[in-house]
């Protein structure tokens, strides 16, 4: 019996829709690295230390997370084209305030504005995909937002530095203005409204309180958030403290360091890839069990190595790799089956999400710079234990959604028919 011919693919579900939608995802890890190689150079002109200077990167990123938390619920009550375009323009007026600063205040102002407004990129970018597609398909374009995230920060920086060798530092506010002012063109050309059912009391005080109550009463929900805020927690240490191990311990060139940054980074998009590939044929407990056990592997192989005394680059360098790579599958299916409970108020799941992943990881990165001195066995140690807690929560806690022997998705009527399978919204 022939199959019947598949439904014409909606304007959302093209593949220039999707591209906005990645570069959306992407547009803040951009911000935060490609100035970074002109920090020097901008540290001299304003006559000021490279720790007060070091405040663009550290106010932009917490704008950037506090930021998530108004965007998402206002995109499911206005819609989420309106609450994007806002932030994106929010995000191109700091890039122009941050080009014309005369002075660091000013400077910071616009890169808190740039935080602001980027804020609203990955919250309302997940949203349109919840919006949008069936979980199974939902994994395999939150994965390609993964890889673009992942690539954006080995990327970004290689452009600054071009930038800051051929023309000056404001070259590079300019330059995010025009990204900012292009994704802003090509979402409203390429992306509809996907917010069919906005609700117009999503900021109410009361309907929010509901509505948090409701994502943390939800086991998959809760353990999903947790999940990837330890699993990121073992990424943001890696990073902090990979110059000091690599570099003053096992004595890694500034070249090599950066091969090996750049190699460990890659692993984040291997396993978004395999992800990617396996989310038509694994249901997302499996990818995501598969992809905890390989990190807290990994992690343990590398703690071995470092309290045998083996502090060679490969021994550290290998093992984080398969961590992040670990990372990379585990984030797109945990987020999928995460989201898909709530359609009616996706804007605000996928903000919480985002916003309780960066801030357990970053309260776990600060405790441990402060608990330890960088060192092989310390950099192995931190990782592992953020792997360890990653792994048993998912076995201790793990709820049917996650569970690796449910049925592989797309299997049912909806998947022979393309049609998304979407939950209603529960009444109000």
């Amino acid at each position: 019996m022939a199959r019947p011919p598949a439904p014409p693919l909606s304007r959302v579900e093209r593949p220039a829709a999707t591209a906005v939608l990645v570069g959306i995802a992407a547009l803040a890890p951009i911000a935060v690295d490609v100035f970074l190689p002109s920090m020097p150079a901008m540290a001299r002109e304003f006559d000021t230390s490279t720790g007060t200077l070091s405040l663009a990167v550290t106010l932009f990123i917490f704008a950037f997370a506090g930021a998530q938390l108004f965007w998402g619920p206002l995109s499911d009550r206005a819609g989420r084209r309106p609450a994007l375009l806002a932030g994106l323009a929010l995000f191109i007026a700091g890039s122009l305030l941050c080009l014309a600063a005369p002075s660091i205040p000013v400077l910071l102002a616009g890169r808190v504005l740039q935080g602001l407004g980027g804020g609203a990129g990955p919250a309302i970018a997940n949203a349109v995909v919840i919006d949008t597609y069936r979980r199974e398909r939902a994994i395999g374009i939150l994965a390609l937002i993964t890889l673009s995230i992942a690539l954006a920060p080995m990327i970004a920086p290689v452009f600054g530095g071009l930038i800051q060798e051929y023309a000056t530092w404001r070259v590079v506010f300019v330059l995010q203005a025009a990204v900012g002012l292009i994704l802003a063109t090509a979402f409203l050309a390429l992306v509809p409204e996907t917010n069919r059912s906005p609700d117009p009391s999503a900021l109410a005080l009361s309907r929010q309180a509901a509505n948090y109550r409701r994502l943390f009463r939800s086991r998959t929900f809760v353990t999903a958030a947790l999940l990837l805020g330890l699993l990121f927690a073992g990424q943001l240490i890696f990073i902090s403290t990979s110059s000091f191990v690599l570099v003053d311990d096992l004595g890694a060139s500034p070249l090599v360091f950066g091969l090996s940054f750049g190699f460990v980074s890659f692993g984040i998009m291997a396993g978004a890839t395999v992800c990617r590939r396996l989310s038509s044929r694994w249901p997302p407990g499996r990818i995501v069990l598969l992809a905890a056990a390989m990190g807290w592997t990994a992690a343990a192989v590398m703690t071995a190595l470092a309290l045998l005394g083996i502090e060679a680059l490969p021994a550290t360098v290998l093992p984080a790799f398969v961590i992040l790579a670990g990372n990379g599958m585990a984030r797109p299916a945990a987020t999928a089956t995460a989201l898909a409970d709530f359609p009616e108020m996706a804007g605000l799941a996928s903000a919480v999400m985002g916003f309780t992943q960066m801030a357990l990881a970053s309260a776990a990165s600060i405790a441990f710079s402060a608990a330890v001195q960088p060192g092989p066995a310390t950099l192995a140690g931190g990782m592992a234990a953020a792997s360890t807690a990653a792994l048993g929560l998912f076995l201790l806690a793990r709820p049917p959604a996650f569970s690796p022997r449910a049925p592989a998705p797309g299997t049912g009527a909806a998947a022979a028919t393309g049609t998304p399978a979407r939950p209603s919204p529960p009444p109000r």
